[in-house]
């Protein structure tokens, strides 16, 4: 797909898959790399000094958080380098037509207990206390034209699933009812209207527009490891819990990386510094 068909493709449909993103090499040592931070998180999450989850968890974020990986950084370096490849930041930049500013890594797995599927949601509702003020921001497209999701699937997975155009427009009767009527009791449907499921082999990536309607699956039968590597663009960066990561002000916390992956980190610091700053003080 060349870049004018994959930008083309994002605005018009608001989402791209990507075959062989990662090749299998990566792809196998990104996963070992995950299931380790996730094993160490289940025991204790370093953010907050106690355990990550129960086991009906799904998600965790922040990989790349110092405490994983100690005094062997190995690790943590291949992981940044992941989300600071090249062909990435490129794909990234195509999509969002703007030099890419990492916001987050997050991991999404199957729970240990009670398969379930995820809710139908759109990320502007989790950030607008009324519908019209999530309309509004729907349909001027304000903030979330300008990020992106990219999910990188570690193992064979198909747990995506993605309602094609609706980033462009409210939800329809039909829609609205599976995703927020009566309290939200009806968001776990099977019957949303035009839903694609978007199967990934290995190293397969899919990015999708947060702002259209969009849910995972977690069962516990089903293997489910898929690398999450967020992205806004540099001239709208947005400063909440996904992007407030201090231990990048630790001394030393971007040492040993390339001399690309490096300032692409030293542009994060820098945008971000006073935030994490002020928060924690």
């Amino acid at each position: 797909m060349t870049d004018n068909n994959l930008q083309t493709q994002w605005a018009e449909e608001g989402y791209v898959v990507v075959r062989g993103l990662f090749d299998p090499n990566r792809t196998a040592r990104l996963r070992d790399i995950c299931f380790d931070v996730l094993k160490q998180w289940r025991v204790c999450n370093p953010e907050k000094g106690a355990p990550g989850g129960g086991p009906e968890a799904t998600v965790m974020r922040h990989l790349n958080h110092s405490g994983y990986f100690g005094d062997d950084r190995v690790d943590l370096i291949e992981l940044m380098h992941a989300v600071a490849d090249v062909n990435v930041l490129d794909l990234v930049r195509t999509i969002l037509q703007g030099d890419p500013l990492f916001r987050c890594t997050s991991l999404f797995f199957n729970p240990q207990e009670n398969s379930r599927d995820g809710n139908w949601h759109r990320d502007t509702q989790f950030r607008s206390e009324t519908d019209d003020e999530e309309r509004k921001k729907v349909l001027s497209r304000q903030g979330f034209g300008t990020s992106v999701q990219l999910q990188v699937a570690l193992v064979e997975s198909d747990d995506v699933e993605f309602v094609p155009r609706s980033h462009l427009r409210w939800d329809t009767d039909e829609e609205y009812y599976i995703r927020k009527a009566e309290g939200g009791k009806n968001n776990k449907s099977d019957a949303m209207p035009n839903a694609m499921r978007l199967a990934l082999e290995p190293g397969d990536a899919v990015g999708f527009n947060p702002a259209g309607l969009h849910r995972g699956r977690y069962h516990t039968d089903r293997l489910r490891h898929t690398l999450m590597l967020t992205y806004t663009r540099v001239d709208v960066p947005m400063s909440d819990y996904f992007s407030h990561q201090p231990w990048f002000l630790e001394s030393g916390y971007l040492d040993g990386l390339n001399t690309d992956a490096r300032p692409f980190f030293e542009n994060v610091k820098s945008q971000y510094q006073a935030d994490w700053v002020e928060t924690s003080e």
